[in-house]
């Protein structure tokens, strides 16, 4: 695929660059045409029988040096008028060179589409794959909205700079070569008089851009900044319009739509600056090179085709420094993207991420529950803070345990390190004697299934959902679905609005049950149930008590009733352990969490 595009790109500069050498040549067969037209006109009214140095002296001697001097040049044969045979060769190759600068250009611009998109596509799937191997902490610490306007606003800005660097810049440039050379060969003096502007485009073109390229990177980083801004703000359009507290997020927007639209209009100001500065020098090129030529053309050092020739080649060179003035700060703009897209996939993958597992070779389901055990394990998420210290206890197969603590105890934590989404700094966790390290992260979390505080649910239905767990049936799960509204076929929205918070961890814990785990983690997954729903999810987690190791995360003291054991986090540590009467019998650490008198 990769070789392929390479031979897209290549064809395409290769018919870019065909299409260029016949637009350079065609004003000198058209210079040729005019002359051949010019000549003919000239010998059909000069008397034959009569040399054109005879003729042109004749001119002379009779005090007309400018009639002489044109007659001269002309080429014309006294007494003869067009020459059609070299007329119709000229013609030919005239259209010749415009039907291959069409076909050219048409063969480069299909090309070189089919190479941007196939770059954009994958850049994208880079992108994509890149995502997919971030270490955890760089995406608990980042904002969904950067990582959405990478893969979308920076990848299309970038792909407006692909077709510039490989194939616009490159023509513009041998172009400009090309026309220079020939203007050189027509006349030296008309070369002089175009390149007398090269030194004061070059300097104005550098000027500009490093002006214009901070306000570009301030543009481009706003802008990714005011993406998450709109993404946060609608994530949490509920809560906004329950505290009515849109205006610090409108304000918040003011500033940033404010900040975005000071780089832009700074931005564009230098670049566009760009513009009529080379189109003076244009201008100012253009009128020197028609008046010299008029006078030279007068003095019979040059033809009326090689003028109309010199005149072409200008207006060629006045386009391409027009369009190097526009493509510069397109192709600037696009770099900055595309350092910003550089940098996102250059952020270090995490260790052996899940994406790159082979399949495991066997889920692990159906299995008889294991025994989990966790020795002396410590866990920091920086030097800065340290969360487990020594943390030990074993969870015998089959058993419920139950973990309560006060909030950023480390809780969840410790189900985050069984999913191995993070691993300890010290210490082991086992899974039947197995340490958990040495296994890939999916032979990991294939043997989980694990219903969150705030449960992520898929768009489409609730059947759907389900079904992504596993394809066991319950009768816990038939009453689970049988509860919501449309039973499996209720539909979910990609932000979840159409279910209640309650119903949406019923749904995931009937996902749960249908993947049949050996180890069932619950974080807070009653937290927002009624009494039924709560109901329905015990009777579930009692239904997989044959077959399954829980851990649960928990503060509901009739959740905390079906656990085995209760663990009290405390300083990083197990502080307290044992059932729900006898660590309220004692009345420490586990008491005063659940606000009963010490």
């Amino acid at each position: 695929m990769i070789a392929r595009g390479k031979a897209r790109i290549v064809l395409a500069l290769v018919a870019a660059l065909v299409a260029t050498a016949a637009t350079v040549l065609l004003p000198y067969v058209l210079g040729q045409l005019t002359d051949v037209v010019f000549a003919g006109a000239i010998g059909s009214r000069l008397p034959s029988g009569v040399s054109l140095d005879q003729v042109v002296d004749a001119y002379r001697a009779g005090g007309d040096d400018l009639t002489a001097n044109l007659v001269a040049r002309s080429g014309a044969v006294p007494g003869h008028g067009v020459d059609w045979p070299e007329l119709w060769t000229r013609t030919g190759q005239g259209f010749g060179l415009i039907a291959a600068i069409l076909a050219a250009r048409s063969t480069s611009g299909l090309l070189l589409n089919a190479f941007v998109q196939d770059t954009v596509r994958r850049i994208r799937t880079a992108l994509e794959r890149t995502v997919h191997r971030l270490p955890m902490s760089t995406v608990d610490g980042g904002r969904r909205g950067h990582i959405l306007n990478t893969t979308t606003v920076d990848v299309d800005n970038l792909a407006t700079a692909i077709g510039p660097v490989f194939v616009q810049l490159p023509v513009i440039v041998a172009t400009i070569v090309f026309v220079l050379v020939a203007l050189g060969l027509v006349s030296p003096f008309f070369l002089g008089v175009a390149v007398a502007s090269v030194p004061l485009v070059v300097i104005a073109s550098v000027l500009v851009l490093r002006r214009a390229r901070p306000h570009m990177q301030r543009q481009w980083s706003t802008t990714s900044d005011l993406t998450a801004h709109i993404e946060d703000v609608y994530s949490a359009r509920d809560m906004l319009a329950a505290y009515a507290a849109h205006d610090g997020p409108a304000r918040n927007f003011d500033r940033l739509n404010t900040r975005l639209a000071h780089a832009t209009r700074a931005g564009q100001t230098w670049s566009g600056s760009l513009s009529p500065i080379m189109t003076v020098c244009n201008a100012l090129v253009f009128i020197a090179i028609a008046v010299f030529g008029a006078v030279k053309m007068l003095d019979g050092a040059v033809t009326l085709g090689a003028l109309q020739a010199v005149v072409m080649y200008a207006s060629q060179l006045s386009n391409q420094v027009s369009s190097l003035a526009s493509t510069l700060p397109r192709l600037q703009s696009g770099l900055v993207s595309y350092g910003r897209v550089r940098e996102f996939l250059a952020q270090p993958a995490e260790s052996a991420p899940a994406i790159d597992d082979p399949p495991p070779t066997s889920s692990g389901r159906h299995s008889r529950p294991p025994r989990i055990v966790f020795d002396d394990v410590s866990f920091s998420y920086g030097a800065d803070r340290p969360l487990l210290d020594g943390v030990d206890f074993v969870v015998e197969p089959g058993q419920t345990v139950a973990i309560v603590g006060a909030s950023g105890s480390g809780k969840t934590t410790i189900t985050s390190l069984m999913q191995r989404f993070y691993d300890p700094d010290a210490g082991s966790i086992t899974v039947d004697g197995s340490d958990i390290a040495g296994w890939t992260r999916t032979e990991a979390r294939t043997q989980l299934a694990v219903v969150a505080q705030e449960p992520w649910l898929f768009s489409g239905t609730v059947g759907e959902n389900i079904d992504f767990g596993g394809d066991a049936r319950s009768d816990v799960i038939d009453e689970i679905v049988a509860v919501l509204p449309g039973g499996r076929g209720t539909r979910v929205s990609g932000d979840h609005d159409t279910l209640s918070a309650g119903e949406k961890q019923l749904v995931a814990v009937a996902r749960a049950l249908a993947a049949r785990p050996r180890i069932l983690i619950l974080d807070e997954a009653t937290s927002a149930a009624d009494p039924r729903s709560e109901l329905l999810i015990q009777r579930g987690v009692s239904e997989l008590r044959r077959r399954t190791t829980s851990v649960v995360v928990t503060h509901r003291r009739s959740t905390l009733a079906l656990a085995d054991r209760i663990l009290v986090l405390g300083g990083g540590r197990i502080v307290e352990s044992g059932t729900l009467d006898e660590l309220t019998a004692s009345g420490r650490e586990f008491a005063r969490l659940q606000g009963m008198p010490l």
